[in-house]
């Protein structure tokens, strides 16, 4: 049996760019399917749920959801779509988050005269810590270039809301790759997936909240090793 084909649900950022890393770690011969979110869109998490699966494969996916879009693929599972047949979160969280993740979100001004004057240790502190490097500085100054300063105090009012139905459960397997050196997403924010999915796997690693993009290697070889578990069940 094939095994299902990856989706990759993007960060705050909605443009799917910080995959690069990710990407090209996975195993020769695998093409995942990248979302990108509408730049200019207000969606409510209900919608942005329905674009994802208005986008889906038709074969069997499994999702990854980094960070905010865990958000979104916990509305997505909402509607039990029979063609998921697992779901990795990465650095993810059900629950609202602390009042720092909010602030910051919404107060960053996606305009290249403000990237440029934004302190480079400081967002490099709280997305790739010790792991910070010419490639992500750079990849980081290209994304924020790009986006509207309104959606992205939109999504960080989302996430203040968080998953509204924190007492459903989930039967699709759930992998939580979790950041060690989270600055962003508290530890705890793994203890709701581990007790919502009924087959729930976690995966720590020493990193910063960016850890797909900081030890891709590593989550490269965990995503791949969960989907090809997955599509034998």
């Amino acid at each position: 049996m094939r095994s299902p084909r990856l989706v990759l649900m993007p960060g705050l950022d909605g443009t799917g760019m910080f995959f690069r890393p990710i990407i090209r770690s996975l195993v020769s011969g695998v093409s995942p399917y990248v979302i990108t979110y509408p730049a200019e869109e207000r969606f409510s998490l209900a919608e942005y749920a329905r674009f994802v699966g208005g986008q889906l494969p038709e074969d069997d996916v499994v999702l990854v959801a980094e960070s905010f879009s865990g958000l979104v693929a916990l509305m997505l599972l909402h509607e039990r779509p029979v063609n998921v047949r697992g779901v990795v979160f990465s650095a993810a969280f059900a629950e609202p988050l602390h009042h720092l993740f909010i602030t910051i979100s919404s107060s960053i001004a996606a305009t290249p005269s403000m990237v440029l004057r934004m302190p480079a240790s400081a967002m490099n502190f709280l997305l790739f810590g010790p792991y910070a490097n010419k490639e992500l500085k750079e990849l980081l100054r290209e994304t924020l270039v790009r986006l509207s300063p309104d959606i992205l105090r939109h999504r960080a009012e989302l996430i203040a809301l968080g998953y509204p139905f924190l007492d459903e459960r989930f039967d699709v397997p759930c992998l939580y790759l979790q950041a060690s050196r989270d600055r962003l997403v508290p530890k705890h924010a793994a203890q709701w997936f581990a007790g919502h999915f009924t087959s729930f796997e976690l995966a720590r690693f020493e990193a910063p909240h960016c850890l797909l993009q900081t030890r891709p290697a590593e989550c490269a070889e965990k995503i791949m090793e969960f989907a090809k578990k997955v599509s034998t069940a």
